[in-house]
């Protein structure tokens, strides 16, 4: 029996945490039914300050607060894992691969059922439908093994295949509860690197399997053709380790690196593929010494690759050069082209004489066509600027590209430029030296080309183009560095401007010879789409819409300029949430929200093949290709969309134009006024992304001023899309997905409702609107900026009893007020909250109509509803615990480029880290040096050893660390409930 009189009051782990839980519910519905009755009361509020209260007083100690937040955090882990097993669709790979093939024999079936020739099959299953392109957006929110078992958990087999039995969900779900919900700790571009080889290999692994149910069909079919089929489908690119646009580091060597080390992956499972086919030869089979041959290549290729990588992943000069001395001495041992490989396999197939075999190395040969010597294709990016910056003085380029007093001289010294450049040699010295980050790019492409894969042709990306002059300048560098023939260059149209003229911006570019005659060689025209930046300055809705625009006006610009022959290649770069353009109720839907069936019906019938291509971004879109067989659902996903012929009907949101242009034109012009609007960058930065661990290599922190308080965020274009959007989420509104929309149906709410009904586009559009909508909650937002009210701390004071509590409320209140954020924050939160109340109300008629109808409105059930409120509401509490240890710091001189008054300030905004660190500076803790010697002389005078101030390290800094760290793991928890970061 304890002898504490307060143990009874404690709520400890082991026994009373389902109590803990049961109470907080009590407290929540209580909440709710005062804030029914009170339209000034706030439920989360109310929540939040009944456990704060109950922290202060101790009745909850912290392995009870621990046990709570793992226990909130496996509810939405597990929520989480049936919405992405809902998602994907069918899962069994069984089942998938009977799909693939019924896909397949469609293909070779005409519209009698008879059998197609085999010219026409084998030219649909040659080409490229599709294209998966793997980023390294921050969106790393878990870590591997976290990772792996949501996908385990979500598809009911463990990573190796094997169906979970409960007892193998139950430690599943144990081991769950245990973890934290964060990141790896080691968060780097190698780690990205790492994670985005897993993709790679289970996106080989399930192509390989489609590639083969082509064949196998194939041979059933034609039995004297198949093997001259070449099956390819899809593609798979990656741009991890060779995006450098906004980022500065990653040197041109560590890119040259992460494609030596594709190619050497590659080549290992080349080689792997061939010895296993070798051993299950039986013995004296003719195909043996070939197989051996092709092997003995591979392993030649593969130790120059891996000797190379070594010295190309060690930032020393000297190293890098013994590389590139290496890579040209050793040139002829090197596999520097695809063709070779291919070439090989062929011999080896003409030689097979058994049907095994044969298909085995089809299947390989297949391979090598899709993936090349690399797993995956390369896609370089940079910025429009660093083209621009780099020809400044070669063009006289003083004012902006599409300055219209200037622009046509820009275009003219352009093409005078490209019909001028005769190719240059370089070596790996000469990106070395080069300090253009543009011709760096162009450099390093020439090299991957030149000794890596000539025969694999590059992506060179450029963002924010907004005018032909900067297409031009790109072609000016790939023909000055002899690359035009194999480089792919595409503009990324993703800001305002560029999403209006996107189709005039690429007419620009073909009325000019050079580049017209540029993409009639390649016969393709390539051209990126962005979702993440075009959904937080025109609204979500609104940026779908016009990148859509830009994908019909394509088939009428490519027959001006007599182009109608060439292949369209369009990159999506949309990511897993709804802020970043992933529909939210089925991959299916997501594809066609993406490829709209009115753009391929209208590729189609202008004669036009088009390759699809979307990203999938960081953590969040690797989580698909987790195992292979989740690869190879979202594979036939995939083929599903592009193989089935279209069955929707004319929509009749196209021919409803002039409506469609008002309605996202209101949603345009909402989001505009609030982007620029400075109160939204106060928004943004009262906590920025402290709410959440760093989600990728490039994280978003804040630096302290002079005063040691952290820099303002002046503009939203400050910080990337991502981190923009998660802030929205956290806080508790998807201001992206559905700022606007309310006031644009509030102009006709009965055409919108008609338009609702009979259009398919429309209501895939609104559906991402009702889900934001449902994931939105005022409540949640106007209790978080409360935190920044001083009239919330003085009246939180003034009932305060302990005259020490009410003391510190009051200094809260006074550092709150230094702050000035608060009318900032409430102006914005009645902008949204007034455009808000508009769209629900659209929302409460169209659910009517929606049941009425007999179809299911969108909702997030109870539970889920429970366990978001319960997560804010203790978040909301532990930070402010947090705060009121803050005031408690001991004063401190300015000698430390720090004030008081600013690190508390910083603590307020939840910039613990860097504060703890600064805090650890000033206030040392003090470590006993070991046993004293002997100084010949006593001394009284205690010394440092006086001085350390561990009282405040136990009191107040670790506690502070240990709440900032609960804060950012509930953060992740909110993360679950949406599905992905941004």
């Amino acid at each position: 029996m304890t002898t504490d009189p307060a143990a009874a009051d404690r709520l400890s782990t082991q026994d009373t945490r389902p109590a803990l839980l049961e109470e907080l519910t009590r407290l929540l519905a209580d909440a709710r039914a005062t804030a029914e009755q009170d339209p000034f009361a706030n439920p989360i509020q109310l929540l939040a300050t009944a456990l704060g209260g109950r922290l202060a007083a101790g009745q909850v100690d912290e392995e009870a607060l621990e046990g709570l937040v793992r226990r909130l955090t496996l509810d939405a882990f597990t929520g989480r894992a049936a919405r992405l097993r809902a998602y994907l669709g069918e899962a069994d790979p069984e089942r998938n691969a009977a799909i693939v093939e019924g896909l397949i024999r469609k293909a070779a079936t005409g519209p009698q059922g008879e059998l197609v020739a085999f010219e026409t099959f084998a030219a649909r299953m040659e080409r490229v439908h599709y294209g998966f392109v793997v980023t390294a957006h921050p969106t790393f929110s878990l870590s591997s093994a976290l990772q792996r078992d949501l996908v385990s958990l979500a598809f009911g087999r463990d990573p190796s295949g094997a169906v979970l039995d409960e007892e193998a969900r139950a430690r599943l779900l144990e081991r769950v509860e245990a973890a934290q919900h964060r990141p790896e700790e080691r968060l780097d571009l190698d780690e990205e690197h790492r994670q985005a080889m897993i993709v790679v290999r289970h996106l080989r692994a399930a192509l390989r399997r489609a590639h083969k149910i082509v064949l196998q069909v194939a041979a059933g079919l034609w039995p004297e053709r198949w093997r001259a089929l070449v099956p390819r489908l899809v593609s798979v690119a990656s741009w991890v380790g060779y995006d450098t646009d906004g980022r500065s580091d990653i040197p041109w060597q560590a890119s040259f690196g992460k494609r030596l080390a594709m190619q050497a992956e590659q080549l290992a499972h080349y080689a792997e593929s061939v010895r296993g086919l070798r051993c299950g030869l039986a013995q004296g089979d003719p195909l043996g010494p070939l197989l051996e041959l092709i092997e003995a290549r591979l392993a030649l290729a593969l130790k120059s690759c891996e000797d190379e990588c070594r010295a190309f992943a060690s930032p020393d000069a000297e190293s890098i050069a013994r590389g590139a001395r290496s890579m040209a001495a050793h040139r002829a041992f090197r596999m520097a082209d695809a063709g070779e490989l291919a070439g090989l396999l062929e011999r080896a197939l003409a030689a097979a004489t058994t049907p095994e075999a044969a298909c085995a190395l089809a299947v390989l040969r297949a391979e090598v066509a899709s993936l090349g010597l690399t797993a995956a294709a390369t896609h370089v990016r940079i910025n429009a600027l660093q083209l621009h910056n780099a020809l400044r003085r070669q063009t006289g380029m003083e004012h902006a590209p599409d300055d219209p007093a200037h622009r046509l001289t820009y275009l003219a010294a352009m093409t005078r430029l490209i019909e001028e450049a005769r190719p240059v040699r370089i070596n790996f010295g000469s990106i070395a030296q080069e300090k253009a980050t543009a011709r760096r790019a162009m450099m390093l492409v020439a090299q991957m080309l030149g000794h890596l894969d000539a025969a694999e042709p590059v992506r060179f990306l450029i963002a924010e183009c907004e005018t032909p002059v900067t297409l031009l300048a790109a072609l000016y560098f790939a023909k000055l560095f002899g690359v035009e023939e194999r480089i792919d260059i595409s503009p990324l149209f993703e800001t305002r401007k560029a999403l209006e003229r996107g189709v005039a911006i690429l007419e620009g570019a073909l009325a000019v010879p050079a580049w017209r005659d540029y993409v009639r060689a390649r016969g393709r025209l390539c051209l990126q789409t962005g979702y993440s930046d075009a959904g937080r300055y025109l609204g979500q809705t609104a940026a779908a819409v016009a990148i859509e625009r830009i994908r019909l006006g394509l088939a009428g610009l490519l027959a001006r300029h007599g182009l109608e022959g060439i292949e369209v290649v369009i990159f999506d770069t949309h990511g897993e949430s709804i802020g970043r353009g992933a529909h939210p109720e089925s991959l299916a839907e997501r594809l066609r929200y993406v490829d709209t069936p009115e753009s391929r019906r209208r590729f189609e019938a202008a004669g036009l093949e088009v390759v699809q291509e979307t990203s999938w971004q960081g953590g969040d879109g690797y989580l698909w290709f987790i195992t292979e067989d989740s690869a190879f659902a979202v594979l036939t996903r995939v083929l599903e969309h592009v193989l089935e012929p279209l069955d929707e009907q004319p929509d009749a949101f196209y021919a409803e134009r002039a409506y469609g242009d008002e309605f996202f034109a209101a949603v345009r012009l909402f989001n505009e006024r609030v982007i620029e609007e400075p109160a939204y960058a106060a928004l943004l930065g009262v906590y920025g992304s402290n709410l959440l661990y760093p989600s990728g290599s490039r994280p978003v922190r804040r630096q302290f001023d002079a005063g040691g308080r952290p820099a303002a965020l002046d503009h939203p274009s400050q910080i990337r899309a991502i981190p923009h959007n998660a802030v929205l989420q956290q806080l508790g509104i998807l201001a992206n997905s559905i700022g606007g929309v309310g006031q644009a149906v509030a102009k006709d709410p009965d055409r919108f409702l008609a338009l609702y009904r009979e259009s398919p586009r429309f209501r895939r559009l609104m559906r991402m609107v009702e889900h934001a909508f449902m994931f939105t909650d005022l409540a949640v937002v106007k209790a978080c900026l409360d935190r920044f009210d001083p009239g919330f701390w003085l009246t939180r004071a003034e009932a305060a009893r302990d005259p020490a509590e009410h003391e510190e409320l009051r200094t809260v209140a006074e550092h709150v007020e230094r702050m000035g954020l608060h009318e900032k924050l409430g102006r914005i939160f009645r902008i949204l909250q007034r455009d808000h109340m508009d769209l629900a109300r659209a929302l409460r008629t169209h659910r009517r109509l929606t049941r009425r109808a007999g179809e299911r409105p969108i909702v997030v059930d109870a539970a889920t509803r429970d366990n978001l409120h319960m997560l804010h509401a203790l978040r909301l509490a532990l930070i402010e615990r947090l705060i009121r240890r803050a005031v408690r710091i001991p004063d401190f001189s300015d000698r430390h480029a720090a004030t008081h008054d600013g690190l508390i300030e910083a603590v307020i905004r939840l910039e613990v880290e860097p504060a703890l660190r600064l805090l650890a500076e000033i206030f040392p803790r003090l470590e006993a040096a070991g046993p004293p010697l002997d100084w010949g002389e006593p001394s009284t005078y205690p010394g440092d050893d006086g001085q350390s101030y561990a009282e405040e390290h136990a009191r107040l800094f670790r506690p502070m660390a240990r709440d900032h760290e609960l804060v950012r793991r509930i953060g992740g928890a909110v993360v679950h409930h949406l599905g992905a970061i941004g």
